[in-house]
């Protein structure tokens, strides 16, 4: 499988024209496009969008702006009055005490520091796939304007994001990896956080109060679906859009640390998220202990079974 990485430096001349303007990559059916200056990064194929990637450094996180079915369904909202704080798909916990999913009260930032790398290509099935990783610094409000933020750095987080089409199952998946050390603002972490704190995602407006959550264990939800918390190895929720149903599945892997906890709401808007419990279950590192986290989320124009979203699961594993 021919491959082409591409790493991202202030020293590249190729990123050199990027910082002024946009620069696109492409092998096969996607396209990656990188506008440095303007903090974005979004992947095509053709003329359809399916992610846009937001890592501009004065926002309080990097995240997922926009995320598209095969059909054009955008499935992600950002900043909605009710929660400005929502951001499409994102990651955020509490370190130290520090919070950095609320965006209020000195809340944490996470810097980006620069993209590390990103390409295009095929899977070992001939599927095509995009990706990029980039390199985050995990700071305190009061070291959001540092010039070099590494010194003080809670955590150190290198985040991979690898989008793969499969038309053959109507599916655009996202893998979302990050690799984690304590950096030099800390000895030791001690990572915490509500019960929907983790990788979420505020869902479209059509879910609000009607969609349908479901989960590997058919556990049941209650009836006021304000936010619930289930034990399982992945989550759908679903609704019907332009006389289809849209899906859409976060799966965990057991390899996190932590306990797999789904979030899930309807009321008073829908919302989906996966967590390691560190609402009941803290967990602790010191300078020295790198530690991973591994989701897949994938989105379809059409409904899939329990029975589908099991083996995916598996699949996923053996990767």
């Amino acid at each position: 499988m021919k491959r082409r990485s591409l790493p991202v430096c202030l020293t590249c001349g190729l990123l050199g024209a990027a910082l002024a303007g946009a620069v696109a990559y492409g092998q096969g059916d996607l396209s990656l496009t990188v506008r440095e200056a303007a903090g974005v990064l979004e992947i095509s194929r053709g003329p359809q969008k399916l992610l846009v990637y937001a890592f501009a450094r004065d926002q309080f996180k990097p995240y997922v702006k926009e995320l598209y079915s095969l059909k054009g369904d955008h499935v992600l909202r950002d900043a909605p009055a009710d929660h400005l704080h929502h951001h499409g798909l994102m990651f955020a916990i509490r370190v130290n005490g520090v919070n950095f999913w609320e965006e209020r009260n000195e809340p944490g930032h996470e810097k980006s520091v620069k993209l590390l790398s990103h390409s295009t290509s095929k899977d070992a099935q001939g599927r095509a796939q995009a990706a990029f990783s980039q390199l985050i610094h995990w700071v305190m409000d009061k070291d959001k304007a540092l010039a070099n933020t590494a010194p003080a750095a809670l955590l150190l987080e290198r985040r991979t994001i690898t989008l793969t089409v499969d038309d053959a199952q109507q599916e655009v998946s996202l893998r979302w990896h990050a690799d984690f050390e304590v950096g030099r603002g800390a000895q030791k972490v001690t990572l915490t956080g509500a019960s929907y704190n983790g990788l979420g995602l505020r869902l479209p407006q059509a879910f609000d109060h009607v969609a349908r959550h479901q989960n590997s264990e058919g556990a049941s939800y209650s009836a006021e679906q304000r936010g619930d918390v289930t034990t399982a190895k992945w989550s759908a929720v679903s609704h019907p859009v332009e006389g289809r149903d849209l899906m859409i599945a976060l799966f965990g892997s057991p390899a996190n640390q932590g306990d797999t906890r789904f979030f899930t709401m309807l009321n008073d808007f829908a919302y989906l998220a996966v967590t390691q419990n560190l609402e009941k279950t803290p967990l602790a590192y010191s300078t020295g202990d790198p530690f991973s986290l591994d989701y897949l989320l994938a989105v379809y124009p059409e409904k899939k079974s329990v029975e589908f979203l099991n083996q995916r699961y598996q699949t996923w594993l053996r990767k």
